[in-house]
Parts: structure tokens; sequence; C-alpha cells
């Protein structure tokens, strides 16, 4: 008895010849090697564990944490947020630039302090461009951060004029 492609492995040719190859159907004829059997697993108690919390909690969480990030980010000078005046409207995510310093020192002061944001384009390129913008440092907050976790983001943040020689 034939066993099912997700089973066996490696199923993207159904035989070949000095002349000639027949292909598996589609989606296996582009699916080389050993199916990724851990990585299903694992999705698996990835969404189990989802799934336990639930999105509307998950949602709430991520709200929380990034409106108190957002409301303190507004008090610190020299940072500007983009996008709307609106916490909710972030979905966790606070895209920010700090005046006169580069969005990957940012970045990279940040992670000095074990703080990890991201720097760059995020792949936004024309909506920068159309903002007036190159880069940017974003910080992505979820549904597991705390107002600690946002507390240690934002004692760093206000510090980094200062470490780039701005002064206080």
């Amino acid at each position: 008895e034939k066993m099912p492609p997700f089973l066996t492995g490696g199923e993207m040719i159904e035989s070949v010849s000095r002349s000639s190859a027949v292909y598996a159907e589609l989606p296996h004829k582009f699916e080389a090697g050993t199916v990724n059997a851990a990585g299903a697993v694992g999705l698996k108690s990835a969404i189990d564990y989802v799934k336990s919390v639930g999105f509307e909690e998950i949602h709430k969480r991520e709200l929380e944490v990034s409106a108190y990030a957002f409301e303190k980010m507004k008090e610190i000078a020299h940072i500007n947020i983009l996008g709307s005046e609106k916490a909710e409207e972030h979905n966790g995510i606070l895209t920010f630039t700090v005046d006169n310093v580069h969005p990957h020192d940012v970045s990279e002061i940040l992670a000095a302090d074990g703080i990890a944001v991201r720097a760059g384009h995020h792949c936004a390129q024309p909506l920068l461009e159309y903002l007036g913008y190159r880069s940017t440092v974003r910080a992505s907050f979820a549904f597991y951060n705390t107002k600690e976790d946002a507390d240690r983001f934002l004692d760093s943040l206000s510090t980094v004029r200062e470490r780039m020689g701005y002064g206080k």
C-alpha cells in the first residue's frame, strides 16, 4: 500500500529516466526533501497555545502595553511617532524616529540595553518616501510583554540623544 506523500518525504518526482522525468502533482513537485514534521508539530502546539490564551485576550494585552508605551513616548522630547494619534490604531506596533539620530543608531543603542527593535524601511519604502523618511525604528509589543518591558524600552529610548552626544 502506498504511503501518503506527507509521510514519506522527498516525493518531488514520480520517476526519472535518462531522457525524461515525471514530476509529482502540485504542491509536491515543489517540496524537496523530508517533510518538516517537527515544524508541523510545533505549529500545532503554537495554535493550541494561542487558542488557549484567546484572540480577544491577546488583542487586549497588546493594546494595553502598546497604548501605555505610546502615551509615554509622546512625553519624550525629540521622539516622532508615525501614524495615527490613536494608540489603538497602532495594533502593538509603534514606528518612530528620534531627531538627528539615524534609526540604525537608535536600534544599536537600544540593543545594548537588551531592547530588541527593528530599524530600516520595513518593506514600506513608497510609504516612507511619501512621508519624507528613508528609514524608521519599529517597536513591536506582543501579549506577553508587560508594562515593565515598556518601561525598560522607554528608559533606554529617553537616553538615546544624550548617548549620541546631544546632551540632556
